[in-house]
């Protein structure tokens, strides 16, 4: 068997194994990349582009490798700076990156070709060996990276050619091509990688790559400075130098934006965008997030069923949407959004099973008709904490809080730091906590094969383990007709449904603020902030 493209769009491959990088994710910025060619009009309309933007993040960083921090916003500025040997559009379609092309010779192989011509930032040329390396740190124990994960499966990764590299796995897994998409991999070299080993994406080391823009300086938690890369082999891109400014309280980004210390802000929540319309051009864009409530299974309260429905049905999820989104996001029945099935099955046949998914409506009476036919009828108390850079998510926690104080549950609702949130995040210190996902990729199974796998440890932060769910996930891992698969992953959603390890509250959009000297042009779509997105950056 033997396929070759030089293009890849959703029909064929969806998804990545497992699901570590949107659990991080704290801000509406994706991670891949699509980088606008040369020879094509990547840049958008209008005319010149000014020297130098700044741009407003809601959230700050503390390492720039998105192996040691491998949140969105970490991705939103790496792969400004590298790239991966897939790139993805702005609809979802992996395409080609630094590689050209690709071959599977057979169900376990890949054969990809690199551009010629492509040079780092500092001058040096990129060589198959470079991605070897970069593979070879990802899956290096000693590096502890975040990413390694996803090479679980992968035998070998090897040069085969002056500018090919072929990588082996150990069974099929019809979701590989993601691995090598930015989603799993941003290239660097072999040189830059030994020279700064445990070093990399510091403010002293910096990164390296090929991508539009180079990094010339970092403050942790506080700036990323950029500089175009004039040797990047994709369209040049207006903007010489950027600026992205963390600015994690909401009033502060607002009043920057306003007295013109900044041209716009990346990431607002839906809720905090409104504020922005007369201050900027705001543009809203379906982002396939979810926002849902996880329930540890396996530890008192919420490993009884009934606490789980009383909760449910305490829970006001269309109140939420249109109240605090205002109405700029859909109450959620599953957690992957409509638009992530893709090609996988027709759009009708996954709106009528999501529509068969009976979750519990809000219905204060059969709440507390739950909560006494459980084992806690007299109440209980449970914390619930959210991030800073999410005020949506604390509006929602402290409404629900105030209807689950009509039941006689007590809920002490907390906002903590991202870096917090994220270290909570499945540590099983706190039965009760928000599930805040922007998915990289645009299968479903990234973030079943995260959050329902009863295998899956590190991310299935409900504990919740069922076999025929498991089963069918894992069937689905193999199954390379794309029918077929579909069919098992949405067997997943619908069985794990009833359960109620999660309870999804809504899919969201976010949001773009800029000054109207600025427009980002290139496309829409969920992806369309992603990759090498400033270089889309143009005057109005």
């Amino acid at each position: 068997m033997e396929r070759e493209s030089g293009g890849i769009g959703r029909r064929w491959l969806l998804g990545l194994t497992g699901a570590g990088l949107g659990a991080l994710a704290a801000s509406g910025l994706l991670a891949a990349c699509a980088p606008p060619h040369r020879e094509e009009d990547g840049g958008g309309q209008g005319g010149a582009s000014p020297e130098k933007v700044t741009l407003a993040l809601p959230s700050s960083l503390s390492s720039l490798d998105v192996g040691r921090e491998s949140g969105t916003l970490n991705y939103a500025v790496a792969c400004l700076v590298q790239e991966g040997l897939l790139s993805v559009s702005p609809d979802g379609e992996l395409r080609p990156g630094l590689a050209a092309r690709w071959t599977q010779p057979d169900e376990r192989t890949y054969v990809f070709t690199l551009r010629r011509g492509v040079t780092f930032s500092d001058g040096t040329p990129l060589t198959p060996d470079d991605v070897v390396a970069s593979v070879e740190a990802i899956r290096d124990p000693k590096n502890t990276n975040a990413l390694a994960y996803l090479y679980a499966h992968v035998t070998s990764v090897k040069v085969t050619g002056d500018l090919e590299v072929t990588v082996r796995l150990k069974k099929p897994d019809a979701l590989f091509l993601w691995t090598v998409s930015p989603s799993g991999l941003l290239v660097s070299s072999r040189a830059f990688l030994k020279r700064h080993r445990g070093e990399v994406g510091t403010g002293k080391t910096l990164l390296l790559g090929t991508g539009a823009y180079r990094v010339t300086g970092f403050a942790a938690d506080d700036h990323v400075l950029l500089e175009r890369n004039d040797a990047w082999w994709g369209e040049k891109p207006g903007v010489r130098t950027l600026k992205l400014d963390f600015v994690p309280d909401a009033g502060t980004r607002l009043v920057a934006m306003k007295s013109g210390a900044v041209d716009g802000a990346l990431g607002l929540a839906s809720d905090e965008a409104r504020g922005w319309e007369s201050a900027a051009e705001v543009t809203y864009t379906e982002d396939r997030s979810v926002v849902a409530l996880a329930f540890d299974t396996g530890k008192a309260p919420f490993d009884d069923p009934r606490v789980r429905r009383a909760v449910a049905h305490a829970a006001d999820r269309a109140g939420m949407a249109e109240g605090i989104l205002h109405g700029k996001a859909q109450v959620a029945a599953a957690l992957p959004s409509p638009g992530m099935w893709g090609d996988l099955l027709p759009a009708e046949q996954v709106t009528a099973a999501y529509d068969r998914i009976a979750l519990p409506a809000h219905d204060l009476a059969a709440a507390r008709k739950e909560l006494a036919a459980s084992g806690h009828p007299d109440g209980f108390t449970a914390e619930l904490h959210y991030p800073g850079s999410g005020p949506q998510l604390g509006k929602a926690a402290l409404a629900l809080a105030a209807e689950l104080k009509k039941i006689g549950v007590t809920l002490k609702v907390e906002e903590i730091t991202l870096e917090q949130w994220i270290a909570e995040l499945g540590s099983g210190k706190f039965p009760l906590q928000f599930l805040w996902y922007f998915p990289t990729t645009g299968d479903p199974a990234e973030l079943l094969d995260a959050y329902l796998h009863g295998e899956a440890e590190a991310t299935n932060i409900a504990r919740y383990d069922q076999a025929k769910v498991t089963g069918a996930l894992k069937a689905a891992t193999t199954e390379t007709d794309s029918g077929k698969r579909g069919a098992l992953l949405l067997e997943a959603v619908t069985e794990a449904a009833g359960d109620l390890p999660y309870l999804p509250l809504w899919w969201a959009s976010t949001a773009t603020a800029l000054s109207g000297r600025l427009a980002l042009g290139g496309g829409d779509g969920p992806f369309a902030l992603t990759g090498p997105w400033a270089a889309r950056l143009r005057s109005s």
